[in-house]
């Protein structure tokens, strides 16, 4: 499992950021869409009807999946985790609009760190509040 993971702002997902972000003419990183998708659920079908009147389109949405695929053939599933991260964190910085998305990326270290002080917390005070 990779060491990194999004932080979703859900608050700043709204019907027109979404319909702003299906209708890009670039390729969609797979874990934005996927946190589109959370708030609407019809998102992957509106950006198939694209692919009928753009084509390259779908060409463009694929390249993170082949080179996904490939990773995850040579056994290398962390590299293929952190690559789809980082095509989504390269997305936001080629298309700022979109950065209102995500609040930052969260390194596993940093939680395992809030677990223990959390759990020293809970020794001495008898606050409980592991995540």
């Amino acid at each position: 499992m990779s060491e990194k993971s999004l932080i979703v702002n859900h608050d700043a997902i709204d019907e027109d950021l979404t319909e702003k972000f299906i209708n890009m003419h670039d390729g969609l990183p797979v874990l934005l869409m996927n946190i589109l998708d959370d708030f609407d659920d019809g998102i992957w079908i509106r950006r198939y009807e694209l692919y009928l009147k753009y084509p390259e389109l779908e060409n463009l949405d694929g390249k993170e999946m082949e080179i996904t695929s490939e990773l995850l053939k040579e056994g290398k599933i962390k590299e293929a985790e952190d690559f789809q991260i980082n095509y989504a964190l390269d997305f936001l910085d080629k298309h700022p609009q979109f950065k209102q998305m995500i609040d930052g990326v969260h390194r596993q270290g940093s939680k395992d760190l809030e677990i223990l002080l959390n759990s020293i917390k809970e020794a001495f005070i008898g606050d409980f509040d592991y995540f």
